[in-house]
């Protein structure tokens, strides 16, 4: 395993380009590791963190820390599935506020569109969102920063966790349709699948819960009122002033633009007119203020494939097709071509990273 990054550009904090996560989750790695005792206070401090800021659980603190602490405890105390310890106790009663709006969403769907809705106020820089398909709905979650790496323990922990607060809002035996990871799952296959009682997949562009559209219109077992949409206002009124305004993005249009295309770069088809009509833009003022900062849409659209044909290839095991697949390239010679170019390198010659 490499090395986790702790300390990245001071450029990127000033400019708050940095992902942040809260303190409550600090709590799931606290807890998973009670039996250790105080041996947890010296790591807890090496990556800056205290046990005693667990009395201000929604403060926020630097994803990338907070990833590289949790592999370094996974690392330091031989728990190589933490993430999923971690997840397995990560419930309901745990998610505080949030725990009566999820009881109260009447069913599955909408208790996760809750969580979508909350994402950019519980973690930062990060992707949570879903497809809905004919049978089955995909769930993404992705740190959209590719530096911070590695991170098999935070992706075991999200999905895991996920699984968990499912589990307790319509059954226990609840499985997923499949698991996927980004990470490899080499010799980790037995204890995911024993874990989520589904299928698991190693080395795929996002973490993804894949769930039953039946599930997800299933009723909750709640105590709650589900019906009452005056009850579900108050709850959501009450947990958004709480938690503060989300991740905003830089009035550039230029960041507007990249965050747009990173978000959907691989689920769905991307052009200048469909970003603008997201930015509630024409299509023509959208290329007019891009010029206006120095770029173009296709310059951006082009260095966000470029660096995510990077990390996809640098991933063991992952083929051709499918990187030209999610980049938008109608085969793998004009994938190849275009990755050629950037590099220097063909597609087959880019270093991977080394997995455990």
């Amino acid at each position: 395993m490499s090395e986790p990054s702790t300390d990245l550009s001071s450029r990127d904090a000033a400019k708050g380009n940095l992902g942040t996560i809260r303190l409550l989750f600090l709590g799931a790695l606290i807890d998973a590791l009670a039996d250790v005792g105080k041996r947890i206070d010296p790591i807890l401090r090496e990556y800056g963190m205290f046990r005693s800021q667990m009395d201000t659980p929604y403060e926020f603190v630097p994803l990338h820390r907070y990833v590289a602490l949790v592999e370094a405890a996974s690392e330091k105390f031989d728990r190589p599935y933490l993430g999923l310890e971690m997840g397995a106790s990560f419930g309901l009663a745990e998610m505080g506020p949030l725990y009566a709006l999820l009881r109260a969403s009447g069913n599955l769907r909408g208790a996760l569109n809750y969580l979508v809705l909350f994402q950019s106020r519980l973690q930062t820089r990060t992707l949570f969102d879903s497809r809905i398909e004919q049978q089955n709905t995909t769930y993404f979650y992705r740190i959209e920063d590719e530096r911070i790496w590695p991170r098999t323990q935070d992706s075991e922990f999200a999905i895991g966790g996920y699984a968990t607060l499912i589990r307790q809002l319509i059954s226990a035996r609840w499985a997923p349709v499949s698991v996927h990871f980004e990470h490899s799952i080499a010799g980790r296959e037995e204890r995911l699948a024993q874990y989520f009682r589904a299928p698991v997949l190693g080395n795929q562009l996002n973490n993804a819960l894949v769930i039953r559209n039946e599930d997800l219109d299933r009723n909750l077992a709640s105590t709650l009122p589900s019906e009452d949409l005056k009850l579900r206002r108050i709850l959501e009124w009450h947990l958004l002033d709480l938690m503060g305004p989300g991740a905003t993005p830089s009035e550039s249009f230029v960041s507007l633009t990249r965050d747009i295309i990173g978000r959907w770069l691989g689920r769905t088809h991307i052009d200048c007119a469909s970003v603008a009509a997201e930015l509630k833009l024409s299509d023509r003022s959208l290329r007019r203020r891009l010029t206006d900062e120095g770029t173009s849409f296709r310059e951006l659209l082009q260095e966000a494939r470029k660096e995510r044909a990077k990390t996809i290839l640098s991933k063991p095991g992952m083929s051709l097709a499918v990187a030209a697949e999610q980049l938008g390239y109608s085969d793998t010679a004009a994938f190849s071509r275009a990755f050629k170019e950037w590099t220097g390198v063909s597609p087959g010659s880019f270093p991977r990273k080394i997995e455990d």
